[in-house]
């Protein structure tokens, strides 16, 4: 049971079925919702996730009451009724291409009285710009949004159309969420590990995936992007790449296994940022990779750190009240043998901060070397990862990809295939946080590459 506002809650009588005020949903995620009701009983709204990416969605709404609200793909709309309960918004406005309405949805409104504040709009192409322009400046005027959740066609150049849109309408510190940003690479690892389960390690070629992902229904019109290289994940690298390039829109970009959240800035956590992180993950032990500097420090005595490693040429200096410090000398380049760091890591770091690593190359070798010392939910932390993005070239001024660092690459792919080895990775303006799973712990050689199968060559496209 999950507690809301005004005393109700959600409760699940399965993991397929909840209700919440009074109204009962009923989680379809990838199948049709089903039909064997009982005689008598209340119809359900179908919402099409799974109970975990529900969870998620609650919290989500959760922090955003009484609030400005764009909601683009309906679908049954399970999804617009639950937005429309949990948060009150004083406008939610939602979207579809399918021209006809959602009964059910329309149903719900006209019994709970919503009219005059959810707007449902059918036939509306997400990547039709003009309309999509159009129906905001009717619905809002010249009021800023709080949250837009994209939840619709789950294709590049649509999704990329409606935040050209919608992102510059957001208010600072606003919300633009890409729902199932990893579809494609997480129903590509799911294949290959179903029918090559006893070759762990093999590769489908893109046109057998194309023609498995048909049999389970997946449009025409989905499979021709994806035959065409065009990956839902370019979309976060050049995001990525413009906050790099010092894009103030663009605040912190989070991405989870099932849905991407870039805020608007500027971001107001300043020197914080990294305290902020610390503070949530509470930690015990931390290992610092470069000499800290006295900013650095602080935060971590402020985080109730209870124990500092500093890997470094030169020990740190004073830096007053604060964990003890353990120094362990660090020759140049940083190479750590398996030895070294099976020594350096005999017991596991809440908090691991590479605060030294120049390059992009660096940055990996550093990773792959010390993540699996990082227990799962703990914090493994970049200081200045904007510096690793490749500098614009002004004869390929939009190759996102190519200028996004592979380690960086290789963590959205390991996020992307809903295993547990990334729970989530943060970039904010100075800090580039991977919160890893019990996976990125269990390899005893391990590589950034071990986390992900890259099923659609992405990297190779870089």
């Amino acid at each position: 049971m999950t507690q809301l506002a005004d005393g109700q809650s959600v409760v699940w009588t399965s993991d397929h079925e909840f209700s919440a005020f009074g109204t009962e949903f009923e989680v379809a995620e990838l199948r049709s919702p089903r039909s064997d009701r009982r005689p008598g009983a209340r119809p359900r709204l179908a919402i099409h996730k799974s109970r975990e990416h529900v969870e998620a969605f609650i919290d989500l709404v959760m922090a955003f009451p009484s609030s400005r609200i764009v909601e683009i793909g309906i679908k049954a709309g399970g999804s617009t009724a639950l937005l429309a309960q949990l948060g009150h918004p004083s406008r939610l406005v939602a979207i579809d291409i399918t021209p006809t309405a959602a009964s059910g949805l329309e149903a719900f409104l006209d019994i709970q009285g919503l009219r005059e504040t959810v707007h449902p709009y059918y036939g509306v192409d997400q990547s039709d710009q003009h309309r999509l322009t159009s129906i905001v400046a009717h619905e809002f005027g010249g009021a800023a949004i709080d949250l837009v959740i994209d939840d619709a066609s789950h294709l590049l150049r649509p999704t990329r159309a409606s935040f050209s849109v919608l992102f510059p309408r957001l208010r600072p510190e606003g919300l633009f969420v890409i729902e199932d940003w990893s579809w494609e690479h997480a129903i590509a690892d799911k294949l290959v590990s179903a029918l090559c389960s006893d070759v762990p390690s093999q590769h489908l070629e893109v046109h057998e995936l194309l023609q498995l992902f048909e049999t389970l229904g997946v449009s025409p019109e989905m499979l021709a992007p994806l035959g065409s290289g065009e990956l839902l994940s370019d979309l976060l690298a050049e995001l990525i790449v413009g906050k790099a390039d010092g894009d103030v829109a663009i605040g912190d970009i989070t991405i989870r296994p099932f849905a991407t959240e870039v805020r608007r800035g500027p971001n107001t956590a300043g020197e914080d940022e990294l305290g902020r992180v610390l503070q949530a993950v509470g930690p015990r032990r931390i290992l610092h990779v470069g000499r800290p500097n006295l900013d650095v420090l602080r935060q971590i005595s402020r985080s109730g750190g209870g124990e500092l490693v500093v890997m470094s040429r030169e020990p740190p200096g004073e830096h007053g009240p604060g964990p003890p410090v353990t120094h362990v000398s660090l020759a140049a380049p940083p190479a750590l043998s398996s030895e070294a760091v099976r020594r350096l890591c005999d017991a596991p770091f809440d908090a691991v901060i590479d605060g030294l690593s120049p390059d992009g190359e660096q940055a990996r070798d550093l990773a792959s070397a010390l993540l699996p010392c990082v227990r799962p939910g703990g914090a493994y932390l970049i200081r200045g990862w904007p510096r690793l993005v490749a500098p614009r070239s002004v004869a390929e001024p939009e190759a996102s990809r190519r200028r996004t660092p592979r380690l960086f690459l290789e963590l959205i792919l390991g996020v992307a295939e809903w295993h547990d080895a990334i729970e989530e990775l943060r970039l904010g303006d100075d800090w580039l946080t991977v919160r890893p799973g019990p996976r990125a712990s269990r390899v005893e050689v391990f590589d950034v590459g071990d986390l992900y199968r890259d099923h659609f060559r992405s990297l190779s496209r870089a």
